[in-house]
């Protein structure tokens, strides 16, 4: 489930009905969704199951002026034409609803493809919002930054950071299945520095041996394109020089060649055939030294949260795990990281 925003590339403020019609895309896929800790707080509900919430316009702009929050907020609400000269403040669609013009903190004041255009969310609808982008399949059960990142992007009310970080903390599946390594202070890795032009250069590695699944496999082959830091997986049931060199080569029918593979000095990637297959298609072939792997370092630290993903997703049955690999990556790919303010999608 991806989140759809209104096309930010237009830097004109969005009319109501293109706001709303978000709105209901988003809220259209609460369908079947439950929570066995609700961030309501009460007890009594952790079994609740969310359901569909059936929301039209006039109902949303209702709420928000019942809201008690959002009463305080119209008290700095600007004209459209004000708002279209300021990077961050309040304003009135044209319908009537609520909303918030944001750039991110980290973003250049002349990239107007990062402004956000934010709906401002009334209470009764933030628990059902920010279960979606935690609990979901394709949301992948995130931390709190990446979760408060993907609702920033469509959503805002008062204290939202606040109510993420509670609700994320509170999350029974990510409690059961650990995540020994999200309060640690990793050391810090050297960059990669940015490459021009997408899938330019590519860093690939291998990940495994993992539970072997009923369709055999056993492997994956990670590959990160370094400029985007868009990030690909693909299960393998071994990883000889022949079967990287397939997975490889299909991966390129669908992005293109490109001119640089980085990888490790693994037997597979140094084998004869793998340089051959590289050196035929016009490929840069490099390695990392061993004495160095902070160059494979954004794939390492990739995988971390790979591995924390998928046991999220097959923590009853590790022998699943292939089935949610689709699905975990796509939640990867739509949500920003920390060298780019943008998701590699974006």
């Amino acid at each position: 489930m991806a989140l759809k925003a209104p096309n930010v590339n237009d830097t004109n403020v969005p009319t109501g009905d293109e706001c709303f019609q978000l709105a209901g895309t988003f809220f259209e896929n609460l369908n079947d969704l439950s929570r066995e800790n609700q961030f309501n707080k009460n007890p009594a509900k952790n079994a609740d199951v969310v359901k569909p919430l059936v929301l039209d316009q006039q109902h949303l702009i209702e709420r928000q002026k019942a809201d008690d929050q959002i009463k305080k907020l119209l008290q700095s609400v600007h004209t459209e034409q004000e708002i279209s000269k300021i990077p961050v403040g309040y304003y009135m669609s044209k319908s009537g609803v609520l909303m918030r013009k944001w750039r991110h903190p980290e973003v250049a004041a002349n990239e107007e493809w990062l402004v956000f255009h934010q709906i401002v969310v009334p209470s009764e609808y933030r628990a059902q919002i920010i279960q979606v982008a935690h609990d979901h399949a394709m949301s992948g059960h995130l931390g709190v930054r990446k979760t408060r990142d993907r609702i920033l992007r469509h959503f805002f009310w008062p204290k939202l950071y606040k109510d993420v970080s509670e609700f994320c903390r509170s999350c029974k599946t990510c409690q059961i299945v650990g995540k020994p390594n999200q309060k640690i202070k990793s050391a810090p890795l050297i960059p990669i520095p940015a490459v021009g032009q997408p899938f330019d250069k590519v860093i690939i590695d291998c990940v495994g041996p993992l539970p072997k699944t009923r369709s055999g496999f056993m492997y994956l082959l990670t590959i990160m394109d370094v400029a985007t830091r868009y990030p690909e997986a693909i299960p393998l049931r071994n990883i000889s020089a022949k079967s990287v060199s397939d997975a490889l080569l299909k991966f390129f029918t669908r992005v293109g060649l490109p001119r640089e593979v980085q990888h490790d000095r693994g037997s597979n990637f140094m084998s004869g055939l793998f340089s051959e297959v590289l050196q035929t298609l016009g490929i840069r072939q490099t390695a990392s030294s061993a004495y160095h792997p902070e160059s494979q370092g954004a794939l390492e630290r990739y995988h971390q949260t790979l591995k924390n993903m998928l046991k999220t997703f097959c923590h009853e049955s590790q022998m699943d795990w292939d089935k949610g690999i689709d699905f975990v990556v796509f939640a990867t790919r739509e949500t920003p990281n920390e060298s780019r303010v943008s998701a590699p999608l974006s």
